[in-house]
């Protein structure tokens, strides 16, 4: 009988030991990374406690519970949770504390940006995740594009630098069939020549890809669909009788999404860029600032000679690209990662939400109240 108790002593051991070697491994699998950001002293406790409280705690652990855990976790009681603290902490709690830690105290510490990383706005650039977004909207764009190509080839209308536009595509914006709503985004897919496609492609990729690699795909992707819509919707208002076609409102989105980044992070873009560094110092605010509102005034000019001036068989409106630089610079400040966010920029982030939803409900109602524009075409296809 001994024997067999001694036995299964030494198996329930072995399993606590496997569990616990599981439970490590995963925790090192989620979290050791953002502990690594921090460096060997880990995270300040105080900004724990202060991510958490924006955030909310789980009710599954009372605040009392908690607060039993984080202090007894920081053994050398130096204010700060390294990871072999953070495993200890997870070790001593419950099965189901465990779980709630995971969703409150995991969530926190990723969200908690390095001292290094909010002094220097470059060391945030990573490809993890990869940028991805940005090439995969610019394939989608390449194949629109080719696919029209070949068909107004066949219809005897081959696409050039500066023509051939799909005019009968369920994608294009068409005022007489504004009430198709999918086409104040879709428009994003057609383009009007090769140059066209080409300098919206050099645009977006070069503007898109970098930010990717700071604020990530998915932030990228709100402000240039929002970017897309805002265009469409600017286009609607003031020139309604014109088509539209392009990704201009999503590249020039990502322009305003830069200017907005560089005044939310002046400083930490400007850290050490006086220093001798050539690099550091033309990736500085200041000459950051310079390229994207000058890109944004030449290529803005350009669009507005090709509208007014020049003489192609269909004109193409170039609101889009103030509505896109507009919603890019406005959804940029609350969007956009900000690297040390201040009181002040918390608030303009909130005003700029505001007058950008504010923006679209305006021009939203004048589209369905507006009189003046050209007849609705309801017949089923697409002349």
């Amino acid at each position: 009988m001994g024997q067999n108790q001694s036995s299964k002593y030494g198996e329930d051991v072995e399993l606590q030991r496997t569990n616990s070697a599981i439970v490590r491994r995963d925790l090192e699998k989620e979290f050791k990374q953002y502990f690594n950001e921090h460096g060997r002293r880990g995270v300040p406790i105080g900004e724990i406690r202060d991510e958490i409280g924006r955030r909310g705690l789980s009710s599954s652990i009372p605040q009392d519970r908690f607060d039993e855990l984080l202090q007894r976790a920081d053994r050398d009681s130096d204010m700060f949770l390294n990871f072999d603290e953070f495993l200890n902490m997870m070790a001593r709690a419950s099965e189901s504390e465990r779980s709630a830690l995971s969703k409150t105290i995991g969530v926190a510490i990723e969200n908690i940006v390095p001292l290094r990383m909010r002094q220097d706005f470059l060391a945030n650039y990573t490809c993890c995740p990869p940028p991805l977004f940005m090439l995969l909207i610019s394939i989608a764009e390449i194949i629109v594009f080719v696919v029209y190509a070949g068909e107004l080839a066949e219809k005897g209308d081959p696409v050039t630098a500066t023509s051939g536009v799909p005019m009968y595509s369920p994608l294009i914006y068409k005022p007489r069939r504004r009430y198709e709503a999918w086409r104040f985004i879709t428009y994003m897919f057609i383009h009007q020549g090769y140059l066209h496609i080409l300098f919206n492609l050099i645009f977006q990729l070069l503007l898109g890809l970098p930010l990717e690699m700071v604020h990530k795909w998915w932030r990228i992707l709100v402000i240039y669909l929002l970017g897309v819509l805002a265009g469409s919707l600017a286009h609607s208002v003031t020139d309604p009788g014109i088509a539209l076609a392009g990704a201009s409102g999503g590249c020039y989105a990502l322009i305003g999404a830069h200017i907005a980044a560089v005044i939310t992070n002046w400083k930490e873009m400007n850290y050490k860029c006086w220093d001798g560094n050539f690099c550091r110092m033309l990736l500085s605010a200041p000459v950051r600032l310079i390229i994207f509102v000058s890109l944004a005034g030449a290529d803005t000019g350009m669009a507005i000679y090709r509208r007014y001036f020049e003489e192609i068989e269909h004109r193409i409106g170039i609101s889009a690209h103030i509505g896109g630089l507009m919603a890019g610079l406005l959804l940029g400040v609350p969007v956009l990662r900000n690297i040390n966010e201040l009181p002040w920029e918390k608030t303009l982030g909130w005003v700029t939400l505001a007058i950008y939803l504010a923006g679209v409900l305006v021009a939203v109602l004048f589209n369905g109240l507006y009189k003046g524009y050209p007849l609705t075409d309801w017949s089923p296809c697409c002349p």
